[in-house]
């Protein structure tokens, strides 16, 4: 049977009944239910921390909870770096037993709603993964047009205007999201008014209100996170060749710093703006510890990923207390840095932390780009000297560079290239990635102003290895070609970059050459390592 539509009038007409029947009932806890999505890139693995805080802080106040995941499904709304297994050291899932889904995944969804009955659908999402969840609201069926559909996410902090606009639910949470989801549960549960909310954006009757921000979340103050509701196969994720049981640990949240490709320093300006206080801080080590245990105990795992931006953003002496500590586990670890957070004494003693892997920010070779573009003011000789400390470790430690970024020429790229050719050839060779201008980024508000990008762009994770920067001086071919050859360039002999060259056209020719040098030099190209970094 064909459901009946209904025209924009009736479907004001429908939300306002809605909203007064949810004013004129209170109910207990119990009986409300949240429904949690998760739109994500296939095979881009790990269980998200939020998610985990969220379940655990809703079954605390007694709501029900239910998720779901988009992570497994095998179709063209949630599809996947193309070249992911080409670009990273051979795995397979199937070694611990990890299945894809082929059926329709925004079937399954439409059925996970009926099933469930949700009073709220909270989505959380970064822009690589919008367009996937702006897809799976766009086919609520009309009998879900009225639930209240909550966005949260880095994407919802710095676009919250461009989720309205899209129409896809009426309220955005910007910053934080543990306090206003509780609230909004409680208030809506209650059926009391939920437009005064801090942190939250709200439409009503086409008007949007911008509620200031509320107090800081005290991370010592969170539970742990609880992932059962997850498919006991999301816990894996490659890593350096195999499958591990992966859980994200956050020590810290925010950043310090201020790169400029990086919307991390918006949440310190968005939080000093309104909060009087930086977003940056760090949980207490104690707490760090117990939740180690905890989630070690229940979930057996085998490899902890620092979901932290910069994790040797530490004083001396809480290094050392962090090496004592984590004596107890010894769980091998990935984790993201900076070269001039690197000591010999802190290579030393992450090795005997087992650290299995971590990736070193270069991000630009130029010295005056990276200080006045990129606002990262460290020496040439710090960031080799970085990487020199690390040699000889049982650790791995990668490089990660940046191409196509504003201003950028191709001459430009190559003092990266040449900076990466200094670092020790028994450290993993650096990898360069196209330049994504997230929401929130100062050098997108730079593209943007210079015309090099529409202002309302997304940047949609579908076509990953193309540069969104439309630039006179760096046209797009140009940039891909030598993001696809940047491996190349770094080790082979210079007597062979005219062939190089060459092979950075998408061509018949240029793949004929690309794929001799490869072969006889055996390069693995470096351009997309998902099994390491951040998903913005």
């Amino acid at each position: 049977m064909r459901e009946p539509t209904f025209t924009e009038t009736q479907m004001v007409s429908i939300q306002k009944m809605a909203n007064q029947k949810r004013a004129s009932t209170g109910r207990p806890h119990s009986d409300y239910r949240v429904l949690l999505v998760y739109p994500n890139i296939q095979q881009c693995a790990l269980m998200p921390y939020s998610i985990g805080l969220f379940t655990a802080l809703l079954r605390q106040e007694g709501f029900q909870v239910a998720l779901f995941d988009s992570t497994f499904y095998l179709n063209d709304i949630n599809s996947n770096y193309t070249h992911y297994q080409t670009y990273v050291r051979t795995f397979d899932w199937a070694e611990k037993g990890v299945e894809f889904k082929k059926q329709d995944m925004l079937s399954d969804f439409i059925r996970k709603l009926e099933d469930f009955g949700p009073d709220l659908i909270a989505v959380s999402v970064v822009e690589n993964t919008y367009p996937i969840g702006r897809a799976m609201i766009q086919a609520l069926p009309e009998r879900f047009k009225t639930t209240p559909v909550l966005w949260g996410g880095v994407f919802a902090t710095f676009a919250p205007d461009l989720i309205l606009r899209d129409n896809v639910g009426d309220y955005v949470c910007v910053g934080e999201g543990e306090h206003a989801l509780i609230e909004f549960c409680r208030r809506d549960c209650a059926g009391k008014p939920v437009d005064d909310i801090p942190n939250l954006w709200i439409r009503r009757d086409g008007n949007i209100k911008k509620n200031p921000l509320g107090p800081a979340v005290v991370l010592d103050d969170l539970p742990f996170p609880d992932y059962d509701l997850f498919e006991p196969q999301a816990i894996h994720r490659p890593m350096q060749g195999r499958i591990w049981r992966t859980l994200g640990i956050e020590s810290q949240r925010g950043c310090p710093y201020t790169c400029t490709y990086c919307n991390s320093p918006g949440q310190n300006d968005l939080a000093k703006r309104e909060q009087g206080s930086m977003f940056y801080r760090k949980k207490s080590l104690s707490k760090v510890m117990e939740e180690i245990a905890f989630l070690h105990k229940k979930y057996n795992i085998e490899l902890i990923y620092w979901l932290v931006d910069t994790f040797l953003a530490l004083g001396n002496r809480e290094f050392d207390e962090l090496v004592e500590r984590y004596a107890d586990f010894r769980i091998p670890f990935w984790m993201n840095t900076r070269p001039e957070t690197m000591t010999e004494y802190r290579a030393e003693k992450l090795d005997e932390m087992n650290m299995l892997r971590m990736s070193l920010g270069i991000e630009h070779g130029n010295p005056e780009y990276r200080q006045y573009m990129l606002k990262r003011r460290v020496k040439d000789e710090v960031i080799i000297k970085g990487f020199e400390y690390c040699k000889g470790r049982r650790f791995t430690a990668a490089g990660n560079c940046i191409i196509g970024m504003p201003e950028e020429t191709r001459s430009l790229v190559f003092d990266t290239i040449e900076l990466c050719r200094r670092i020790p050839s028994n450290v993993e060779m650096p990898g360069a990635f196209i330049f994504a201008p997230y929401h929130g980024a100062p050098l997108r508000e730079v593209a943007v102003r210079n015309g090099y990008l529409p202002p309302d762009s997304i940047c949609d994770i579908q076509n990953p290895r193309e540069s969104m920067l439309d630039q006179p001086q760096f046209r797009r071919d140009e940039v891909i070609g030598l993001a696809r050859t940047f491996g190349l360039y770094q080790t082979l002999p210079r007597s062979e970059w005219r062939w190089i060259e060459k092979a950075e056209n998408d061509t018949p020719e240029g793949r004929v050459i690309f794929e001799r040098l490869q072969r006889e030099y055996r390069v693995i190209p470096t351009e997309a390592r998902l099994d390491e970094g951040f998903n913005n």
